[in-house]
């Protein structure tokens, strides 16, 4: 039976930090969902040694390993090799993955250098994992009582690799389900969240974690059971308890964003929103065009970054901005009143601060943001300190954007 695993990814631009490994994050979801417990992730370098080791140690204590990466034509490309020396079998070659790259780089009209037949040599004993994506095929490989299975690095490889060939099998290997569920929150604290629910972050059965970033704070509720029903039966009270303490802070689950929300609450309405910014560059109108149908509710974002700008195209009056300046309440209502004036939308969203890492003053240091609202009621304006993040400038716009869009979210539910 598989019960635990581990999952080893290969490539020293990982530990550069060239490139960023989604790989392990999608596998130990999938994973989980099988029932299969990832107690590892381990990232190696490509050095023979180092890989072999990693592998060795992954065997004596996991049923499952997964590894990615190293599979390529080129001689750092080492994880069949690494491979087979630890299971003690030679490399050899095999016709079905010689076909499987003549035939790959026929497709692509090209002919293979002998490089590429690197890619059709593995561990004697290997069952090949078939690739229709790409000319690396992986190997399956049991090894002193632990099932070894090798994919490519690129992720929509691997990812059609796994679903089409281990999924089923590691299934029909297993007995239950791991499940798990996500409630997001905004306006507290991770320690102020913690506190609320500390009791069941106690609890054995189901896990409840929580992580926070940039304003946001996310509790992940993780159950066993026999099949998916049961896991879901003991994570649904325990949700329903954590709703009935902490509501009025809760945004959405699993997959749901700030923006997200907000958009779902707009489309219900049948309301649609502008916004008007300044320091986030643009930031919150990316963020909510990234969803699909956002052109129901999204009308128009107009980045003002200069004062010119301000006055020119939101009207924002010359006075306002010599006797408050650009980063100021009077400043921030009147791009939101001017945004919604000209849109025409029921809703105007403005943000202009101070991103850093310079500019700021002892008045207004760097941090300070300030936020408007606007629609048919008037305008009201909102400042927040985020000097603690002065030191990034990406920390202050990505938090400005989940301030602002936490901050559109109360204003519909207090006016629903």
């Amino acid at each position: 039976m598989i019960r635990t695993a581990e999952v080893i990814a290969i490539g020293t631009e990982m530990l550069l930090g060239e490139l960023v490994d989604t790989n392990s994050a999608w596998l130990g979801q999938r994973l989980a969902a099988l029932g299969v417990g990832v107690y590892r992730h381990t990232t190696v370098g490509d050095n023979p040694e180092r890989i072999s080791e990693a592998m060795r140690e992954a065997s004596a204590r996991s049923d499952l390993v997964l590894t990615t990466g190293g599979l390529g034509p080129t001689s750092d490309d080492l994880t069949n090799d690494c491979l087979a020396g630890v299971a003690e079998q030679k490399m050899v070659e095999y016709p079905e993955a010689r076909r499987h790259v003549d035939e790959m780089f026929a497709s692509f009209g090209r002919e293979p250098t002998p490089s590429n037949y690197k890619q059709v040599l593995f561990p004697e004993g290997t069952e090949l994992i078939p690739n229709p994506r790409g000319t690396a095929m992986g190997a399956m490989l049991e090894v002193n009582g632990a099932l070894f299975a090798t994919f490519p690095g690129v992720p929509v490889e691997m990812r059609g690799m796994f679903e089409d060939t281990l999924e089923p099998l590691v299934r029909s290997r297993t007995e239950g389900s791991i499940v798990s569920r996500t409630l997001w929150f905004t306006g507290i604290g991770e320690s102020a969240l913690a506190e609320e629910v500390q009791d069941l972050l106690d609890a054995p059965d189901p896990t409840v974690a929580p992580l926070a970033g940039q304003g946001k704070v996310r509790l992940r509720i993780t159950a066993r059971g026999e099949d998916e029903k049961e896991a879901h039966g003991k994570i649904d009270p325990v949700a329903d308890d954590i709703l009935s303490r902490l509501g009025k802070y809760y945004f959405g689950e699993d997959d749901e964003t700030l923006e997200s929300a907000v958009g779902k609450t707009l489309a219900e309405r049948g309301e649609t929103l502008a916004l008007a910014e300044s320091c986030t560059g643009g930031l919150i109108a990316k963020r909510i065009t990234d969803a699909a149908g956002s052109s129901a509710y999204f009308t128009e974002g107009l980045v003002t970054y200069s004062d010119d700008a301000k006055r020119r195209l939101l009207g924002v009056p010359e006075e306002t901005l010599r006797e408050h300046g650009a980063v100021s309440e009077a400043t921030a209502r009147a791009m939101a009143e001017g945004a919604r004036e000209r849109s025409g939308a029921d809703h105007a969203l403005s943000v202009t601060g101070i991103a850093g890492p310079g500019g700021g003053t002892e008045d207004k240091p760097v941090g300070t943001v300030w936020f408007g609202l606007a629609d048919a009621g008037g305008s009201e304006a909102h400042k927040v300190d985020l000097s603690a993040w002065s030191r990034s400038r990406e920390a202050i716009r990505e938090r400005s954007a989940n301030l602002a869009f936490d901050l559109l979210r109360r204003h519909l539910m207090d006016t629903d």
